[in-house]
């Protein structure tokens, strides 16, 4: 890469080539994103300027992040930054990547919410933050309280919160699930919690072992999260109240079982993803 003058379009175009032998899914995209990162420019601008030629400098900065991809790190990782609803979370390897299909809770969520709701919400398992943030970015008056057991994890979401300008409507706790937190009247409850199964641990994209095992691993059957929660959170939903919860592929009927058979929630819809996977899972509240 180093021993010839390089424009940015035969750049772009060998970088795909590698990634694509290297079989990565995604690979003009995530050349092009790597490299707007460099020049720290739009990815528009290459576009425009593919006969541009690149700097010494400017090509040992991209190598560097180009080899980081091949070795499969996420581009998320690499930049520790990743778009979310559209705005940017910083993310490390003590976070879950905030993955596209959750944008489906939140836009769930928004539905039902409206542009004045006051509602508080309680995010179970908040990582980044990502999820409650972006309510709360789209829902001026809202509040809530994210919980999650690692530390590292809250340190990120608070970072999220001062960047995103929300600290004042945003508390975090350090817990085990709910078992630290008060009991309080929340409107909503949300979660993406851990649903992968034993199996799909040992099938993992090479990228997802960069996630906390943590953030990933729900049991034997991918459902322990959603039991512990169903059980624990009825003193935490107001009667009326919601719950909204993302589920894995296949999962949402099992979850909707766990959650109604403690006869304190009715199943009030399930949401698609855009891949036609049966994704959120809403219950209110009864008695």
């Amino acid at each position: 890469m180093m021993n010839k003058l390089w424009t940015i379009g035969a750049l772009l175009a060998w970088t795909t080539q590698f990634f694509t032998s290297k079989g990565i899914d995604s690979p003009r995209l995530d050349a092009e994103i790597l490299l707007s990162h460099v020049l720290n420019k739009e990815r528009i601008y290459l576009y425009a300027h593919y006969d541009e030629p690149m700097t010494t400098e400017e090509l040992a900065a991209y190598r560097e992040l180009v080899k980081k991809r091949a070795d499969r790190l996420s581009v998320a990782h690499i930049l520790g930054e990743k778009s979310f609803m559209g705005l940017d979370f910083l993310v490390n390897e003590q976070v879950l990547i905030p993955r596209p299909e959750t944008e489906m809770l939140v836009e769930t969520v928004l539905e039902q919410l409206t542009q004045d709701s006051q509602a508080h919400i309680l995010d179970i398992g908040t990582g980044s933050g990502a999820i409650l943030l972006s309510v709360l970015h789209e829902r001026p008056q809202c509040r809530g309280l994210g919980v999650d057991i690692s530390q590292q994890a809250l340190d990120v979401a608070r970072k999220n919160g001062e960047r995103l300008g929300l600290s004042d409507r945003v508390s975090w706790k350090i817990s085990d699930l709910l078992a630290s937190v008060p009991p309080a009247a929340y409107d909503w409850v949300v979660s993406n919690p851990p649903y992968l199964t034993a199996d799909d641990m040992h099938h993992l994209q090479p990228e997802v072992r960069h996630d906390p095992a943590l953030a990933l691993f729900g049991g034997e059957d991918g459902l322990e999260y959603y039991r512990r929660i169903a059980g624990d959170v009825v003193p935490y939903v107001k009667v009326d109240g919601f719950c909204a919860i993302e589920a894995g592929a296949g999962q949402s009927r099992d979850i909707a079982s766990i959650f109604t058979s403690t006869g304190h929630f009715a199943l009030q819809r399930i949401v698609n993803d855009y891949g036609g996977i049966e994704r959120v899972v809403v219950f209110q509240r009864k008695e």
